[in-house]
């Protein structure tokens, strides 16, 4: 048995075969009609086994969530504008739950603020052009009501990795 510590700080137990479990979904699933099954096979267990062991660790919290995840820029999507907002503390949540609901947003988190830098809320919007992107971002200013924010663009992409077992 090995501890691993949830996100919480409880101890949880896993085991070897939960660890091949990890380290076989740790890069993504095969695009497949079955990918659990596939997981199984390549670490000799039942595609059952699998989904019951990732589960069991998703709901004691070791593993937080599984999700598929899009390669933005493959699909034509070049421009990424990550947008810092001033938010006044008490509309944060209702600000942050209405930009989060736009379906170009795919990050929405606040964040304390720091001398001399005062936003609170930021989003990351993904769009096929800066123009598409500043034109979302106006549309979102307008519908909150937030016309104090500061449009932060990528310029390249230095590491896109998840935490390795």
């Amino acid at each position: 048995m090995v501890g691993a510590v949830t996100g919480t700080g409880e101890t949880v137990n896993i085991d070897e075969k939960d660890l091949e479990v990890l380290r076989a979904t740790q890069d993504g699933l095969t695009l497949v009609a079955a990918p659990y099954a596939a997981v199984g096979e390549e670490i000799g267990m039942g595609e059952a086994e699998v989904i019951e062991r990732l589960r069991r660790m998703l709901d004691a919290g070791v593993v937080r969530r599984m999700g598929a995840s899009l390669a933005h820029r493959k699909a034509g999507f070049t421009a990424n504008a990550m947008t810092a907002w001033l938010v006044p503390e008490k509309r944060l949540d209702e600000v942050a739950e209405t930009l989060a609901r736009h379906r170009e947003v795919t990050h929405c988190y606040s964040r304390k603020t720091a001398p001399g830098w005062p936003y609170n809320l930021y989003t990351m919007v993904h769009g096929r052009s800066r123009d598409e992107c500043n034109r979302l971002i106006g549309e979102m200013s307008e519908e909150v009501n937030i016309d104090d924010y500061v449009i932060l663009y990528s310029t390249r992409e230095l590491k896109k990795t998840s935490f390795r077992v």
